[in-house]
């Protein structure tokens, strides 16, 4: 097999034996390292078409990876074979008219900058500035920002697809690879739609009593008609837990004595200041009226004061890393009206399990960060405890009419908790675009 790459291929684009680094074996997921036999430096969508039209015939399993920055092993091959590498793929390709064609090597943070560059406003902001695009297209990632603006999958216009026989055609027809981590083409240039840039913009820190008062909250001022860019839920748990790691304690955790159950985050935006202030004074105005019960209201409409917002968030997941003994994390999206049961649910079955539960959810799209820690179990003794407290977990999720995906996707860390129709339908995709199944085995069931 190698010797046959190696007729298609450059030898330098291909890595072998001890010279494959280990991050090719993993990703951020916490579970095993996977060995491939080959990784493949891809350069071009020809050598990408050759690849899989090679691997096809031979019935090679092909797992494709951008940063390798990952929550759920998607990227991981877990069946051996090749990995596919578009790391280097990573040209901005060009603008014109509102679009922003790339391929699926640019990290997210160069596409935003492009798109600044531009004069325009790439929404989708799943937190991962080093991600690939190509990595946010396959896992249809979304972010705080999802509320108003949606997910990755409301801005790909089009795309290069090759699918696993090697054929290469476009999105048209074809759009079910968008989300499908991999597993039934690979996407080898994408074109996205670019929005106008917001005029202004402030956050509003609204402290409540409890979780269930601060999803009250969340949902009035999601009704009030003023387009929040951002509603997000911080447990007052991980707001503490983070602070103290950092020790940089941004967002409230006591007020007048008395314990703050949560926060709302609230971004706004406007044409200029003056509209984003009459939001803001509206928006306030539903606590005058009692339509809202908050602690009280803390603005942040300086620069520095919201690049401390974003950064005191943004030290959520850092801080579960270096402050717990172990932890782990849960990405799943719940409906709105079953948050509060579901964070309810979250924190009884870890008190059941001796685990502490600290979370935030992008209220609006639905997505819940669930994060676990331990001050007593390291990373080896923690899993088994978790597993038993994530199959809860999921199926409370299920039950109440939520996704697993999440914005993480399935990988292979998720994949004994799909449902028997997640399974079957995947299959039926499967037995259409790949049914010699060599396009990320092992994932998505």
């Amino acid at each position: 097999m190698i010797e046959k790459l190696k007729e298609i291929l450059s030898e330098n684009q291909i890595i072998t034996g001890d010279m494959i680094g280990a991050d090719f074996c993993h990703d951020e997921y916490p579970g095993g390292n996977f060995v491939p036999a080959a990784v493949v430096e891809a350069g071009s969508t020809e050598d990408v078409a050759a690849v899989l039209k090679l691997c096809n015939e031979e019935g090679i399993p092909v797992t494709v990876r951008g940063a390798g920055t990952g929550q759920v092993g998607g990227s991981v091959p877990v069946k051996g074979g090749i990995v596919l590498s578009v790391k280097g793929m990573n040209q901005v390709l060009g603008y014109a008219d509102g679009v922003l064609k790339v391929q699926p090597g640019v990290l997210l943070q160069d596409v935003k900058a492009a798109a600044e560059a531009n004069g325009m406003y790439y929404p989708p902001d799943p937190g991962e500035l080093t991600a690939t695009i190509g990595g946010n297209v396959a896992t249809n990632a979304g972010g705080p920002c999802a509320v108003k603006y949606g997910k990755t999958a409301d801005y790909v216009v089009d795309a290069v697809v090759v699918l696993a026989d090697g054929t290469v055609t476009s999105l048209a027809g074809n759009e079910s690879v968008v989300g499908s981590e991999g597993t039934l083409g690979v996407i080898t240039e994408v074109s996205l739609k670019l929005v106008d840039k917001i005029g202004a913009d402030a956050i509003l820190l609204f402290p409540f009593m409890d979780i269930e008062s601060a999803m009250v909250g969340a949902k009035a001022i999601m009704a009030a008609g003023y387009e929040p860019a951002v509603v997000e839920l911080m447990d007052t748990d991980i707001v503490e837990f983070a602070g103290k790691v950092t020790g940089n304690p941004v967002f409230p955790v006591e007020m007048d004595g008395e314990r703050v159950g949560a926060t709302l985050m609230v971004t706004i935006e406007g044409t200029d200041d003056d509209d984003v202030m009459e939001k803001m004074e509206a928006i306030a105005g539903l606590a005058e009226e009692g339509e809202i019960e908050p602690l009280d209201i803390l603005v942040g409409d300086t620069i520095t004061m919201k690049r401390e917002f974003w950064a005191a968030h943004g030290a959520f997941h850092t801080a579960m890393e270096s402050g717990a003994k172990g932890a782990r994390e849960i990405n799943i999206d719940v409906p709105v009206d079953a948050m509060a049961e579901m964070i309810e649910f979250a924190k009884a079955a870890g008190e059941e399990n001796g685990l502490m539960v600290l979370l935030h959810a992008h209220v609006g799209s639905g997505g819940m960060h669930i994060h676990v820690a331990s001050n007593e179990l390291n990373k080896e003794a923690l899993a088994p405890v978790f597993d038993v407290f994530a199959a809860a977990v999921y199926a409370k999720c299920a039950e109440l009419g939520g996704n697993i995906v999440g914005e993480y996707g399935i990988g292979y860390g998720k994949v004994q908790y799909m449902s028997e129709e997640a399974k079957a339908a995947q299959a039926a995709l499967k037995a259409t675009y790949d049914p010699k199944g060599i396009l990320n085995p092992g994932k998505l069931g």
